[in-house]
């Protein structure tokens, strides 16, 4: 059995359960978008309380996009399980890439809540924070406290 520092176990815990969480978010995300673009049994009552209740709309790329980044997070685990220290690195770009985009979402809302508080336009005007939320923003949540805890450890890495 290898023996693992207790940091390496810790980014090793934290990549497999992010990475998990991201993959799942990713799976089913994707599932509603190509039920929404195929639809080929009708599913949009089915589709339309399992993905509120989640906050996933059906958005592909985005999809796509969470799945890529609990890809990159579990490839890090991977790497640290199989004693690379290289699996670091994918951790923290995992960290980056998902603060990248929830950053992007969290633009977005306050975009489209700006659109409807100054505009006052009628098809705006029943903005609802809910219809916005995405899951790279409540995901992005534990990368930000990985952030945290190894922010010093990130500059380290460029000296």
């Amino acid at each position: 059995m290898e023996h693992y520092s207790g940091r390496s176990k810790e980014k090793m815990l934290f990549a497999s359960f992010t990475g998990l969480l991201y993959v799942l978010a990713g799976s089913i995300q994707l599932f509603f978008s190509l039920c929404t673009m195929m639809d080929p049994c009708n599913m949009s009552y089915f589709k339309s309380d399992i993905a509120d209740l989640l906050f996933a709309p059906s958005d592909l790329i985005g999809s796509l996009i969470l799945l890529l980044i609990g890809s990159i997070f579990i490839y890090g685990m991977l790497d640290l399980r199989n004693g690379s220290n290289e699996g670091i690195a994918y951790i923290y770009v995992g960290i980056l890439i998902s603060l990248l985009f929830a950053a992007v979402y969290v633009l977005v809302m306050t975009g489209n809540w700006m659109d409807s508080y100054l505009l006052n336009d009628p098809e705006i005007k029943g903005w609802d924070f809910v219809n916005d939320l995405r899951p790279a923003i409540y995901l992005g949540a534990l990368p930000l406290c990985g952030y945290l805890i190894w922010k010093k450890e990130f500059g380290n890495m460029n000296k």
